[in-house]
């Protein structure tokens, strides 16, 4: 074989090599890392209670407080308890809303997901008075300002009169009275019960309840 045609032999096998690794990247590239499921065990159970064993509670906090939130949101469960020190999770629910077969369906789809669910911020009765409260210090101090420029204005100098004594003595009890309140107000959380496809979930079918039953 001649130079020449070993050169053209070279060339040949070059690209060929080439197009066959970019075509296995692209295939790799092309797959999609499946989800991971979160591994967990029924506890124990009962009608109404029911308690699951989930290792990633013991390891991941942010996944635990996440699950928490999804569940005490959930307006079909009425009370979540989670020992991260233990693994596991103890929900209450209602007994006669649902079978205890499509209440158990349903928790096991809010432990799959709860990483993925975005949960509204609740609401507390101390951030809503908080802000409030800021909100009329901050307009006070507004018009403190506002006042103290216009006597500087007038009379070239600070001059502290009647509006500044009033404003400033004002602002002061506004102050007491929030640190008093934030004291005294629970810490409790407000939060809206929505329908369940609000937060990600997916809507369960109830079983009629008759009169008697409510």
């Amino acid at each position: 074989m001649t130079s020449r045609n070993k050169d053209n032999s070279n060339k040949n096998i070059i690209p060929a090599r080439s197009r066959s690794a970019n075509k296995t990247a692209s295939s790799i590239a092309n797959k999609t890392t499946p989800a991971q499921r979160i591994s967990y065990s029924v506890a124990h159970a009962i009608p109404g209670r029911i308690r699951f064993r989930i290792p990633r509670l013991a390891k991941d906090s942010t996944y635990a407080e996440k699950l928490k939130q999804v569940m005490e949101y959930d307006s079909k469960l009425t009370k979540v308890r989670v020992n991260p020190a233990a693994a596991s999770i103890v929900i209450d629910y209602p007994i006669g809303t649902i079978t205890d077969e499509q209440m158990r369906s349903h928790l096991i789809h809010l432990i799959q997901t709860a990483p993925d669910i975005v949960v509204p911020t609740g609401v507390t009765a101390k951030s809503v008075v908080g802000t409030v409260f800021d909100a009329v210090i901050h307009l006070i101090d507004t018009t403190r300002n506002l006042n103290q420029a216009h006597n500087a204005i007038k009379y070239q100098r600070f001059r502290k009169d009647t509006w500044e004594r009033v404003l400033s003595t004002t602002r002061n009890i506004i102050k007491r009275l929030k640190s008093a309140t934030m004291f005294i107000l629970p810490n409790k959380r407000w939060q809206k019960r929505s329908k369940p496809d609000d937060v990600g979930l997916q809507p369960l079918k109830l079983q009629a309840v008759g009169e008697g039953d409510l």
